[in-house]
């Protein structure tokens, strides 16, 4: 079973031996009122034991007792709850063929069902703070990014509703697998009743709260239950997904957002100056147990014709542990995005360095639509913009002096850290300004030539010399005119 560290209390109490051995017995009072509504069984029998089961709590001790005479906890189960009635009761407790997973179906069936009520209300919990965080940073500009690579302009309010979006999406999952739990089954040794009567199984799975699952053999099939399993395993992947940007958005440097970090907390032993995102490495820990977990829910859908036991040890600590998993994943990362500390300056400084290549597209779409009038064609476009941004991020002098030095000694590294620390900064040089300019440079890295490049710099001279073309230009880097569509995701997946 899970350890204490990652265990949650109300899972331990719903998985717990108390709960399952409660709900055993739910399931065989529910058979015994069906047998009296049926009239199989006269009614006072049917209250006295009714009356005297619920009277006296389960022992747990003697049923372990038990349990290690017979090898059988359903068995020991029952011996335990028999020996409380007196010699004429005795017989009318899990009567009629019934088999052990009569009775402990349904009560599996609950337990997940107590289980997921956990789970779904941390979900909301999250769910709550991501959509107070959205509209708070709706106008918080910072780059998108692809393949790692800076991309086009965002909000952080946006990033917010992606991460709410998809947990809700996951939400949904679990609302759906969950429509197997309205069935379960108390259909004898290999399901086809035996001498149980099916109008029994009928009433006590009404009595219960379910409604019988035609088809089954000693035990439900696992394919039942495996979407649960694969809705838990998913919210937990989505966490982790959700931690991972918050994880490379820490990175040192230049952070766009950290986790909350105590202040007598210790990043690092070793180090004193580390801010280590720990809270959120655990996520992805968890989601590697979750995968296992899931893996093993998964295999357990095989079994060997009517019945075999593979299963019975698996669910005993997979499903507990799964839900413990998604139950501390999800507390943690609420943990995180409640106090999330959030660097605008540091996401503005981004879209800064990016050199105007977050409008890379549009500058693209701009010089394509109206370039074609000075010769330029949509290839030349593409490449006019690329070879700006090359251009851009060319290293001056200095810089290219040191990228090209390779140091023979720590003590010439020395000399070159030194070196680097008094390199002036002269600020980025935007796209904007390079091809509204027409100071296209060439570049080895590029294959176009040096001829090219003077014809398009003396193209983008003329195209540019008309002051209006200029604004509109101009309009395309500001983020009041690329993001001014994102306020449909507020209004569809908000409201708002």
């Amino acid at each position: 079973m899970m350890i204490t560290k990652y265990s949650d209390k109300e899972i331990t109490e719903i998985q717990g031996e108390d709960n399952k051995v409660k709900e055993w017995q739910n399931t065989e009072l529910a058979v015994n009122s069906a047998r009296v509504n049926l009239k199989k069984i006269p009614e006072e029998i049917g209250e006295q034991i009714n009356e005297i089961l619920s009277q006296h709590p389960i022992d747990l001790k003697v049923w372990k007792e038990m349990e290690k005479l017979f090898d059988h906890d359903l068995a020991a189960f029952i011996a335990e709850r028999q020996r409380l009635l007196p010699p004429e009761l005795k017989g009318f407790l899990h009567d009629e063929g019934m088999t052990s997973y009569d009775t402990e179906e349904p009560a599996f069936a609950q337990i997940l069902k107590e289980s997921i009520a956990v789970i779904e209300k941390l979900c909301f919990g999250i769910c709550e703070t991501l959509t107070a965080m959205a509209p708070k940073y709706r106008y918080t500009i910072m780059n998108g990014r692809t393949h790692g690579q800076e991309a086009e302009l965002q909000t952080f309010g946006k990033r917010c509703l992606t991460w709410f979006q998809v947990l809700r999406f996951d939400i949904g999952n679990l609302k759906r697998a969950q429509e197997g739990l309205r069935h379960s089954k108390i259909s004898g040794a290999i399901g086809n009743y035996g001498s149980l009567d099916p109008e029994i199984e009928r009433e006590a799975l009404e009595i219960l709260g379910f409604k019988p699952f035609y088809g089954a053999t000693q035990i439900m099939p696992r394919e039942v239950y495996a979407p649960i399993g694969q809705a838990l395993c998913q919210i937990v992947l989505t966490l982790d997904k959700i931690a991972l940007d918050i994880r490379l958005g820490a990175r040192s440097g230049r952070p766009i957002f950290q986790e909350p970090f105590g202040k007598k907390q210790k990043g690092s032993s070793a180090m004193p100056h580390k801010k280590n995102t720990i809270k959120c490495e655990r996520i992805a820990g968890m989601a590697r147990l979750a995968k296992g977990y899931l893996d093993m829910i998964m295999d357990n859908i095989e079994t060997w014709e009517e019945r075999a036991i593979e299963q019975s040890s698996v669910e005993r600590i997979a499903w507990p542990d799964l839900f413990h998993v998604t139950a501390y994943s999800l507390k943690i990362m609420e943990e995180v995005l409640a106090g999330l500390m959030i660097f605008p300056d540091n996401m503005l400084l981004e879209v800064v360095d990016s050199r105007g290549c977050y409008a890379s597209s549009e500058a693209k779409e701009f010089l394509k639509k109206l370039g074609f009038d000075f010769g330029i064609t949509t290839e030349d476009a593409y490449r006019i913009v690329q070879l700006a941004a090359f251009n851009a991020f060319e290293p001056g002098k200095s810089r290219k002096e040191l990228r090209d030095i390779i140091p023979t000694s720590l003590s010439e590294g020395d000399n070159l850290l030194v070196k680097a620390g008094n390199i002036a900064d002269l600020g980025p040089i935007s796209i904007k300004e390079i091809i509204a300019e027409g100071r296209l440079k060439f570049s080895d890295q590029l294959d176009i030539s040096e001829e090219k490049v003077g014809e398009w710099n003396a193209i983008l001279g003329k195209m540019f010399e008309d002051e209006q073309r200029r604004k509109k230009w101009s309009q395309i880097f500001l983020p009041s005119y690329l993001l001014r569509n994102e306020a449909v995701l507020y209004q569809k997946i908000l409201n708002i």
